[in-house]
Protein backbone atom coordinates (compact mmCIF):
# COMPACT_ATOMS: atom_id res chain seq x y z
CA UNK A 1 0.00 0.00 0.00
CA UNK A 2 1.46 3.38 -0.94
CA UNK A 3 1.81 6.42 1.30
CA UNK A 4 -0.87 8.23 -0.68
CA UNK A 5 -3.44 5.49 -0.15
CA UNK A 6 -2.68 5.35 3.58
CA UNK A 7 -3.19 9.10 3.90
CA UNK A 8 -6.54 8.63 2.17
CA UNK A 9 -7.68 6.84 5.35
CA UNK A 10 -7.37 10.16 7.15
CA UNK A 11 -8.96 12.08 4.30
CA UNK A 12 -12.06 9.90 4.29
CA UNK A 13 -12.27 9.77 8.10
CA UNK A 14 -11.59 13.38 9.10
CA UNK A 15 -11.63 14.25 12.77
CA UNK A 16 -14.85 16.03 13.65
CA UNK A 17 -14.79 15.49 17.42
CA UNK A 18 -16.74 12.42 18.47
CA UNK A 19 -14.70 10.12 16.22
CA UNK A 20 -11.39 10.89 17.96
CA UNK A 21 -10.51 7.28 18.87
CA UNK A 22 -10.92 6.01 15.28
CA UNK A 23 -9.14 9.06 13.85
CA UNK A 24 -6.25 8.77 16.30
CA UNK A 25 -5.80 5.07 15.51
CA UNK A 26 -5.72 5.87 11.78
CA UNK A 27 -3.28 8.75 12.35
CA UNK A 28 -0.92 6.43 14.23
CA UNK A 29 -1.10 3.88 11.38
CA UNK A 30 -0.15 6.55 8.83
CA UNK A 31 2.65 7.92 11.01
CA UNK A 32 4.01 4.40 11.65
CA UNK A 33 4.08 3.75 7.93
CA UNK A 34 5.91 7.01 7.30
CA UNK A 35 8.31 6.29 10.18
CA UNK A 36 7.19 9.42 12.05
CA UNK A 37 5.38 7.84 15.00
CA UNK A 38 8.15 8.70 17.46
CA UNK A 39 7.42 12.37 16.90
CA UNK A 40 4.13 12.19 18.82
CA UNK A 41 5.25 9.55 21.33
CA UNK A 42 8.48 11.15 22.56
CA UNK A 43 9.15 14.54 24.16
CA UNK A 44 10.22 17.45 21.98
CA UNK A 45 13.90 17.92 21.21
CA UNK A 46 15.71 20.86 22.75
CA UNK A 47 17.42 23.48 20.63
CA UNK A 48 21.11 22.53 20.48
CA UNK A 49 23.90 24.94 21.46
CA UNK A 50 24.88 27.39 18.74
CA UNK A 51 28.22 25.72 17.89
CA UNK A 52 26.84 22.14 17.77
CA UNK A 53 26.79 21.50 13.99
CA UNK A 54 25.66 17.86 14.21
CA UNK A 55 23.03 18.71 16.83
CA UNK A 56 21.76 21.52 14.61
CA UNK A 57 21.34 19.11 11.68
CA UNK A 58 19.42 16.66 13.87
CA UNK A 59 17.25 19.48 15.21
CA UNK A 60 16.56 20.78 11.70
CA UNK A 61 15.41 17.29 10.64
CA UNK A 62 13.21 17.18 13.75
CA UNK A 63 11.61 20.52 12.83
CA UNK A 64 10.94 19.31 9.28
CA UNK A 65 9.31 16.14 10.60
CA UNK A 66 7.21 18.20 13.04
CA UNK A 67 5.96 20.32 10.17
CA UNK A 68 5.12 17.23 8.10
CA UNK A 69 3.15 15.69 10.98
CA UNK A 70 1.38 18.95 11.73
CA UNK A 71 0.29 19.17 8.09
CA UNK A 72 -0.97 15.58 8.14
CA UNK A 73 -2.89 16.21 11.36
CA UNK A 74 -4.42 19.51 10.26
CA UNK A 75 -5.38 18.16 6.83
CA UNK A 76 -7.28 15.34 8.52
CA UNK A 77 -9.47 17.59 10.72
CA UNK A 78 -12.63 19.56 10.28
CA UNK A 79 -12.03 23.21 9.42
CA UNK A 80 -13.24 24.27 12.89
CA UNK A 81 -10.61 22.09 14.56
CA UNK A 82 -7.97 23.25 12.07
CA UNK A 83 -8.52 26.87 13.07
CA UNK A 84 -8.17 25.97 16.76
CA UNK A 85 -4.90 24.10 16.29
CA UNK A 86 -3.12 25.77 13.38
CA UNK A 87 -0.59 27.61 15.58
CA UNK A 88 0.58 24.79 17.85
CA UNK A 89 2.99 21.89 17.55
CA UNK A 90 1.77 18.32 16.84
CA UNK A 91 2.26 17.04 20.39
CA UNK A 92 0.23 19.90 21.83
CA UNK A 93 -2.51 19.29 19.26
CA UNK A 94 -2.81 15.64 20.34
CA UNK A 95 -2.77 16.56 24.06
CA UNK A 96 -5.48 19.17 23.54
CA UNK A 97 -7.66 16.78 21.54
CA UNK A 98 -7.32 14.08 24.21
CA UNK A 99 -8.40 16.63 26.86
CA UNK A 100 -11.41 17.60 24.76
CA UNK A 101 -12.44 13.97 24.38
CA UNK A 102 -12.05 13.28 28.11
CA UNK A 103 -14.23 16.27 28.96
CA UNK A 104 -16.86 15.27 26.41
CA UNK A 105 -16.94 11.76 27.88
CA UNK A 106 -17.37 13.20 31.38
CA UNK A 107 -20.26 15.47 30.47
CA UNK A 108 -21.87 13.29 27.85
CA UNK A 109 -24.32 15.02 25.56
CA UNK A 110 -25.34 17.70 28.05
CA UNK A 111 -25.80 21.32 27.04
CA UNK A 112 -22.77 22.23 29.16
CA UNK A 113 -20.32 20.82 26.57
CA UNK A 114 -20.01 23.84 24.25
CA UNK A 115 -19.64 26.22 27.18
CA UNK A 116 -17.01 24.02 28.78
CA UNK A 117 -15.02 23.87 25.56
CA UNK A 118 -15.20 27.67 25.38
CA UNK A 119 -13.81 27.98 28.94
CA UNK A 120 -10.96 25.61 28.01
CA UNK A 121 -10.22 27.70 24.93
CA UNK A 122 -10.09 30.85 27.08
CA UNK A 123 -7.74 29.20 29.58
CA UNK A 124 -5.44 28.12 26.74
CA UNK A 125 -5.55 31.62 25.27
CA UNK A 126 -4.48 33.06 28.64
CA UNK A 127 -1.58 30.59 28.76
CA UNK A 128 -0.47 31.67 25.27
CA UNK A 129 -0.40 35.25 26.55
CA UNK A 130 1.85 34.19 29.44
CA UNK A 131 -0.72 33.87 32.22
CA UNK A 132 -0.26 30.36 33.58
CA UNK A 133 -3.24 29.44 35.73
CA UNK A 134 -1.91 26.06 36.81
CA UNK A 135 -3.67 22.71 36.77
CA UNK A 136 -5.64 23.12 39.99
CA UNK A 137 -7.08 26.54 39.18
CA UNK A 138 -7.87 25.45 35.63
CA UNK A 139 -9.71 22.38 36.93
CA UNK A 140 -11.58 24.53 39.45
CA UNK A 141 -12.69 26.97 36.74
CA UNK A 142 -13.89 24.10 34.55
CA UNK A 143 -15.78 22.35 37.36
CA UNK A 144 -17.67 25.47 38.50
Amino acid sequence: MSVISLREILETNKLVGPNFDDWYRNLRIVLMHEKLIDMIDKPAKLVPPENDVEGTKVYQKYLEECLAIKCIILASMSSKLQRKHQNVDPTTIIEHLKKMVDIELDIGNSLVGPHLNHVIDLIEELEKLGYKLGKELSKDLISI
